[in-house]
């Protein structure tokens, strides 16, 4: 008896092992279908001057949304039918509507003189709705002192930024300087710093082509008390200053008021804006119901000055990786050999926006996000950062461990067994001061307590530039960061269990 119990263990441990072997074999087979030429052919039409940057809602995202509908359809790949959510679909299209709230919308008059949005000014947010008059600013020097919270409610703050750093230190130390001085019962902030020219160079174009909300949505001065903060190039603040100057008001103690006649003029407008999110959903066989979703973003931000960012790193790259993984999932299916878990391939839109498709989509799941096992983000995969000039072929990962270790083993997992990379998990500390974690879509799926994992190799000198063109991206990087994401979801989508969630929604 024992001598055939051990046979029976012993048997069971052979097929055990050959069922590991035909899952390895079937991944390396299906993984072939994921070309540098296919992935070269889709890049050389999502980032060409035809598509005009494929700008949110406009006609190059809509030509783009429809090229890559037509890849969807030549792989094989049905339309979407009715779900059991309240999800509105059509086809292979999740439509969503948003509310453009012009960006330049805020300047600042001082008798002839007229500070403008891009020339003397930039703000990220714009929370206030009509015009102010300002007789008085309360001057905080850096904004590192203590604020009395009695002094400064209701009144405008001026600090002073020492103008040195990167753009992503300055944002950093704004954040924590409007937090303070809100804090304080302030109701408006004025940052000062010299360094203007670079940071709209720099950041202008996160906000250039104007905020977006979804439709439905509370605008954005509605919701949780927040403050107006703009920076002001130091020269023109100077300006309106009157008797006095920022180098003078720096030799005295923070607090000071100081005596100013400007007014903040608000000329607002809205419109109406449609976009989508493109769908590819590869039906799973035992485990169906469970899902896994794989996403990029397939927007950019449009034409500036007659110039076309054609965004061929950001996100061209990421984007045409999935559809290639969506390819090779297609083609397992129609074999016989597809998922366990059902897959779906999302390219979304509104990402340069504020996350917007994929918002739209966690709030508003074709396919219920109870069942949905785990998302893979790509967001720009198809470059070098400076950090990793001459060095061995990488990848950065962020938020593999956030919410799944087993996520976070699976993923190094089909790192060892296919492409030996380098897994860089820099940017997943939790004090990364770029807080890359919260502005790519996988954190609209990991608010939500799904696990995901960002794909990103690194920001560069051409990142939101009219430069980001097709000639300087790395193909051979680019396919061997796809095979790495779809190897993962291969697992994912195959294994016996899903992934469990073992750590904390942030």
């Amino acid at each position: 008896m024992l001598m055939y119990r051990s046979l029976l263990i012993l048997l069971a441990a052979v097929c055990s092992l050959s069922v590991g072997a035909q899952v390895d074999s079937l991944a390396l087979h299906y993984s072939k279908l994921i070309a540098i030429e296919d992935l070269r052919t889709d890049l050389t039409l999502l980032a060409s001057d035809a598509l005009e940057g494929r700008d949110t809602g406009e006609k190059g995202q809509k030509m783009a949304a429809a090229y890559i509908r037509e890849q969807f359809v030549q792989y094989g790949i049905p339309p979407v039918q009715a779900t059991d959510t309240d999800a509105i679909v059509e086809g292979y299209y999740q439509p969503f509507e948003l509310i453009e709230e012009r960006s330049g919308s805020i300047s600042i008059i001082s008798g002839n003189t007229s500070l403008e949005f891009l020339k003397e000014l930039l703000y990220f947010n714009e929370l206030m709705k009509e015009d102010r008059v300002i007789r008085e600013l309360v001057y905080m020097g850096d904004g590192s002192a203590l604020i009395d919270a009695d002094r400064l409610a209701g009144k405008v703050v001026l600090v002073q930024d020492n103008g040195t750093g990167t753009a992503m230190e300055f944002l950093a130390r704004t954040r924590v300087t409007s937090a303070a001085v809100a804090e304080g019962g302030a109701d408006l902030l004025l940052v000062a710093t010299p360094q203007l020219k670079e940071l709209v160079d720099q950041m202008g174009h996160f906000v250039s082509g104007g905020r977006m909300r979804l439709a439905g949505e509370e605008p954005r001065a509605s919701r949780k008390p927040s403050i107006q903060t703009i920076v002001v190039d130091a020269s023109a603040m100077d300006g309106l200053l009157g008797r006095n100057s920022l180098a003078s008001l720096a030799k005295r103690k923070p607090g000071r008021k100081v005596r100013v006649d400007m007014t903040l003029k608000y000329t607002g407008q809205s419109q109406r804006v449609m976009s989508e999110n493109v769908l590819a959903y590869i039906e799973g066989t035992d485990k169906k119901d469970e899902l896994l979703v794989i996403t990029a973003h397939y927007d950019h931000i449009g034409i500036e000055e007659e110039e076309v960012f054609n965004g061929a790193d950001d996100d061209g790259s990421g984007t045409v990786a999935i559809m290639a993984i969506a390819k090779a999932f297609a083609k397992a299916k129609q074999e016989g050999n597809g998922p366990r878990r059902s897959v779906l391939v999302m390219p979304v839109s509104g990402e340069e926006k504020g996350l917007l498709g994929s918002k739209y989509y966690s709030e508003n799941p074709v396919f219920p996000l109870e069942n949905t096992v785990a998302n893979l983000n790509i967001d720009m995969i198809g470059r070098i950062d400076s950090a990793h000039q001459g060095m061995a072929p990488y990848i950065y990962i962020i938020g593999s461990d956030r919410l799944s270790s087993e996520l976070h083993a699976i993923n190094e997992e089909a790192n060892r067994n296919y492409t030996r990379m380098e897994l860089d998990y820099t940017f997943n500390s939790a004090d990364d001061p770029n807080r890359f974690y919260y502005r790519s879509d996988h954190y609209n799926f990991a608010r939500k307590g799904v696990p995901a994992i960002f794909y990103f190799s690194g920001v560069h000198e051409d990142y939101h530039k009219a430069t980001d063109t097709i000639e300087k991206i790395r193909f051979d990087l680019l396919h061997k960061r796809a095979m790495l994401t779809f190897h993962t979801a291969w697992i994912l989508a195959n294994r016996e269990d899903r992934i469990v969630v073992d750590g904390a929604v942030e």
